[in-house]
């Protein structure tokens, strides 16, 4: 994995439980879709990462319902990504 791409994923798992602005979290949501639009290929290292960071936006009480919808969606596509990679893995499918 890209150590720059692991610095970044692990300075924001380190802040987003800080974040007061909805700004700010739209920020860290823009960021974590491009992650997840260009790092298809290394979401199994990623993916534990990414669904971190969505689990504390989650939980934050600045978060508006815009963004939790679009964070519904991203959780979404990081489950759908982390199935497709897996897939093409080798693995079996994820059971219900």
């Amino acid at each position: 994995m890209n150590s720059t791409l692991t610095e970044l994923l692990t300075l924001l798992v380190t802040i987003v439980s800080g974040l007061s602005g909805s700004s700010q979290i739209a920020s860290v949501i823009a960021t974590l879709q491009q992650i997840v639009q260009t790092g298809i290929a290394e979401i199994e290292a990623v993916g534990p990462f990414i669904k971190n960071i969505i689990a504390a936006l989650k939980n934050n009480s600045a978060v508006t319902a815009d963004q939790m919808t679009a964070l519904e969606q991203l959780d979404q596509q990081t489950d759908a990504a982390f199935e497709a990679a897996a897939a093409a893995a080798g693995a079996p499918p994820a059971g219900p």
